[in-house]
């Protein structure tokens, strides 16, 4: 860590307010240079939660102080109980003690309370520091059989050197469905060209306690790379990776996220691992959704580490796979009217983005889901329609995903159109299609599906 201080006198003696490196710290630092103590104090509790210690020194000494709020010594000491414990004891010298034996019994619950929620105990069994994201009890999915990827028509007959890294649905038949894009580049073309390939592989399913289960496995496939150059050959990885040397947060998780995949970068795993979780430290919220995403994904094995105060941040920086997940989990169960409201709301917020993965879900969603305050079937057939109009043609769940709203809006002759091209492309990948047939029914006879068109995101393989 990159520390260096600025001198802040406390009601306890001389404590300095920590500066790290990172730009949503200096961010936040400014905002307290500036004498802005309410909007520092939120930013550094954003950092907070995610386990920075310096945040959590400077809202310790913030609380001592009186600024963002008022003098609170049982909250302050325990946030600087929290910093101590997450890594950065050598700020507060020893001072600690003599601050301790000054509270009195309500302080000292107030301090226990902080530690309890934020120390170091806690957040690793949250999955915030030291996240865990094996599943001892599982195998993973395994590719048997794949066929070579098609240049796209974009590529004008150049090998051009590309990467697509894709997260995969590998079901307990050994078949893969739902492709969710983490990373394309370039972007144009080469995405198409990977779902294709991936739908029409053939993969060993992931076992859990020996028996076939339904699971999330990330993929990649490399285009025009030739011989020992790997991913190395490619020239905007080669960027990346120079850029995440300096510090870049978004670089970071690009090489992370191919590092963890191939091996020609000369990255470790454990490497590629710091620089996912440094990435989403520093506020990058594709990181962030990638950390929370693999952490639900392995939740069966650690429940209170599930993702979801990563998923959050994600979120909150505008990650719209993070909203579709957490809308997912709202509409869980019986949702008060207040939880329906805030699935809506992330819906929206969701529907707008570029992923297809994203936009396929929420059109689901909103074309097809059992309850009525969260159906929308304009704002579904404009997000289908959407996504129809792009590159990808060769998933049915994304016709399937286009019937359902044609249905919802009440065009029963679109709907059977779309339903039989999404039959038509399942049976020829040999999925099981008992239940699109049943839904071409229910657009024969004039009725809209009710139900759950596509698996959530939240309930995937755990």
């Amino acid at each position: 860590m990159t520390v260096a201080s600025i001198r802040l006198a406390s009601c306890a003696g001389a404590l300095s307010i920590a500066v790290a490196a990172h730009a949503d710290f200096r961010a936040a630092l400014a905002d307290y240079n500036a004498g802005r103590y309410l909007a520092a104090h939120e930013q550094f509790q954003r950092l907070a939660e995610l386990g920075d210690c310096s945040s959590q020194f400077n809202l310790g000494a913030m609380a001592l102080k009186g600024q963002g709020g008022p003098k609170d010594s049982g909250s302050g000491v325990g946030w600087l109980r929290a910093a101590a414990g997450n890594g950065c004891l050598q700020l507060l010298g020893k001072k600690l003690p003599d601050l301790e034996t000054r509270l009195d019994a309500t302080e000292r619950r107030a301090a226990e309370e902080i530690v309890a929620r934020y120390g170091h105990e806690a957040l690793r069994a949250q999955g915030i520091v030291e996240p865990d994201f094996s599943c001892r009890t599982d195998s993973p999915a395994t590719l048997l059989d794949s066929p070579a990827p098609e240049y796209p028509p974009s590529a004008g007959g150049v090998r051009r050197p590309a990467l697509v890294i894709t997260v995969l649905t590998i079901g307990a038949d050994g078949l893969a469905r739902d492709p969710e894009i983490l990373l394309a580049l370039p972007g144009q073309g080469f995405a198409a060209s990977a779902v294709e390939a991936w739908l029409n592989s053939r993969f060993a399913p992931a076992t859990r306690a020996g028996a076939p289960v339904e699971s999330r496995l990330p993929a990649k496939l490399v285009f025009g790379v030739e011989g020992s150059q790997g991913l190395a050959g490619i020239e905007a990885v080669a960027r990346a990776r120079e850029r995440a040397d300096a510090g870049d947060a978004d670089a970071a998780y690009t090489t992370g996220l191919a590092a963890t995949l191939d091996a020609s970068l000369g990255i470790s795993s454990a490497r590629a691992g710091q620089l996912l979780l440094s990435a989403a430290r520093d506020g990058d919220a594709k990181a962030q959704y990638w950390v929370g995403r693999e952490l639900r994904a392995t939740a069966a094995c650690h429940p209170q580490a599930n993702g979801a105060v990563w998923l959050r941040h994600a979120a909150d920086g505008g990650s719209a796979a993070a909203r579709l997940i957490l809308a997912a989990d709202l509409l869980a169960g019986t949702p008060s009217a207040a939880q329906l409201a805030s699935a809506r709301s992330l819906l929206e917020q969701a529907s707008g983005a570029d992923s297809f993965y994203v936009r396929k879900h929420v059109a689901a969603l909103l074309a097809a889901s059992p309850l009525d305050a969260v159906r929308d079937p304009a704002t579904a057939l404009r997000v289908a329609l959407e996504l129809a109009a792009g590159e990808i043609q060769t998933d049915p769940q994304m016709f399937e995903t286009l019937a359902a709203a044609y249905a919802a809006s009440g065009d029963f002759g679109r709907a059977i159109a779309k339903q039989r091209t999404a039959l038509r492309k399942a049976e020829a990948l040999a999925w099981d299609t008992r239940l699109m047939k049943q839904r071409l029914g229910e657009y024969r006879a004039g009725r809209a599906w009710r139900g759950a068109l596509l698996p959530l995101p939240s309930s995937g393989a755990q």
